[in-house]
């Protein structure tokens, strides 16, 4: 009886759709979200007594999620190239309305988004129409037949389905540049090929990033590898789609203007995020060679993780290798046997050698000695 209160019709009012453009990403804008989100949770959880392991701790977390939100960014982002231009063009088939209109295109690894935009006095024709749209068409990822039928791209069918739906004739005559697909004139295809290889590219940039972050807690040098290879390989996505695209650059003439398309946001975002990434690699190798105790202090790991090798040495040879360089060819004990009674007396001492490294390195930490006779059984005979 509620429905009926007040009406004559007896059911509810019912009230015409209101389409209104999209004015910003919905994807992007979520993994902004998400990652301020972590922020902000590590924010309340970290603080401590301690104000510099804080400053330490807020400083590498910040690093580390603000590199993982710029491959995202860069992965998904709708602005690898775009191109904006004040013009005037016809505004819909079948009418001959001029309307002066901003228009905007928008590429990303995935899709082309075109926007039209006019806020100005319009003629008796077009009097109360709100001339606002953001159109997207995809073409991930498969080419497609010739022509408009179900075998065709995505991107045709999109094309046909604007067509039918009555979009405005500025945006048809952009998204028309990558429908066609022959001779000379393949915007579309390469656009599609460079966007298939350079995401992969970033979700590889991704997965190292990942990997980066676990050996990080563990041998950070490694972490160090794997970050480098994350800038490496958002390098090679600029790369690739500098190359791939097209070999000539979009090109679509309107009245009294042309549009030209640039690099946008999301190349560059990559950009600088990749040397950002080479740059931090560099830094941690060099400081793992040389300053490494800074290293995991800042890192805040156990310095041991990232010694494996140990060699056993008696105190007089540990001394020489403290105050001298021991050559590799150089034997450290006499090959002539001892007699056991006095080698039973010897106490040996542990040495710690990086991972993956030979040369002996003077700030490793060193245990108390251990006696020769609680040495593993399989280095009792062994000669160091």
């Amino acid at each position: 009886m509620w429905f009926s209160l007040g009406r004559s019709e007896g059911f509810p009012t019912q009230y015409p759709p209101n389409a209104s453009a999209v004015h910003f990403d919905t994807i992007e804008l979520g993994i902004i979200i998400v990652f301020l989100m972590l922020m902000f949770c590590f924010a309340i959880s970290l603080p401590s007594t301690d104000k510099k392991a804080n400053i330490f701790a807020y400083s590498r977390i910040f690093i580390q999620l603000l590199i993982g939100l710029l491959i995202l960014l860069g992965n998904f982002g709708q602005n690898w190239e775009k191109a904006v231009v004040n013009a005037k063009t016809p505004y819909k088939a079948g009418n001959a309305a001029e309307i002066n209109a901003t228009i905007g295109v928008h590429i990303g690894l995935r899709s082309v988004n075109i926007t039209l935009r006019s806020t100005s006095n319009h003629s008796s024709e077009l009097k109360g129409e709100i001339i606002d749209y953001n159109e997207r068409f995809t073409w991930t990822w498969d080419q497609g037949n010739l022509g408009f039928g179900p075998f065709a791209g995505r991107l045709q069918q999109e094309f046909r389905a604007a067509q039918l739906r009555g979009v405005p004739t500025p945006i048809l005559w952009i998204v028309d540049y990558f429908v066609i697909d022959g001779e000379g004139f393949r915007y579309g295809r390469f656009y599609r090929t460079s966007g298939w290889y350079c995401h992969i590219l970033m979700w590889s940039a991704f997965a190292t990033w990942i990997l980066a972050l676990i050996l990080f807690r563990s041998v950070i040098v490694y972490g160090g590898y794997c970050l480098g290879m994350t800038g490496i390989l958002q390098l090679a996505a600029n790369f690739i789609w500098v190359v791939v695209k097209n070999p000539s650059p979009l090109f679509i003439p309107f009245d009294g203007a042309d549009l030209r398309t640039s690099f946008g946001s999301s190349f560059w975002i990559t950009f600088f995020n990749g040397i950002l990434c080479v740059i931090c690699a560099v830094i941690i190798i060099v400081m793992d060679q040389r300053y490494d105790h800074y290293l995991y202090t800042y890192f805040d790991v156990d310095p041991l993780t990232s010694f494996d090798e140990i060699s056993y040495l008696t105190p007089e040879e540990e001394s020489v290798l403290r105050h001298k360089e021991v050559k590799n060819d150089i034997p450290l004990i006499p090959m002539a046997q001892q007699e056991e009674e006095e080698e039973d007396k010897v106490e040996y001492i542990p040495v710690y050698k990086k991972r993956g490294t030979v040369r002996y390195r003077q700030n490793a930490p060193l245990p108390p000695p251990v006696p020769r006779e609680k040495k593993p059984k399989h280095l009792m005979n062994q000669v160091v």
